[in-house]
């Protein structure tokens, strides 16, 4: 199955308060650094170009804050 990966924690709550299911963490070559790794699906693209480039992109208040937390439990866990 297809993955997309990003370093970026913002985009990474977005894409999980968007809908997009997180499958894991992955260790970069910067060890300060972690790739949040997602399942692929075809409206990806266009939910990281409305992050990235729409200064009005919307998102449930509720699920991004849900999924800052998340992202940020994960991030906490031992290795």
């Amino acid at each position: 199955r297809e993955t997309y990966s990003t370093t970026s924690f913002y985009l990474g709550a977005f894409l999980i308060a968007k809908g997009m299911q997180l499958i894991g963490l992955n260790q970069t070559g910067d060890f300060t650094r972690r790739d949040f790794v997602f399942v692929d699906f075809p409206e990806r693209e266009k939910l990281v170009n409305e992050y990235n480039f729409n200064h009005q992109a919307e998102v449930n208040v509720r699920d991004f804050v849900s999924a800052i937390r998340q992202l940020k439990s994960l991030l906490h866990e031992p290795k």
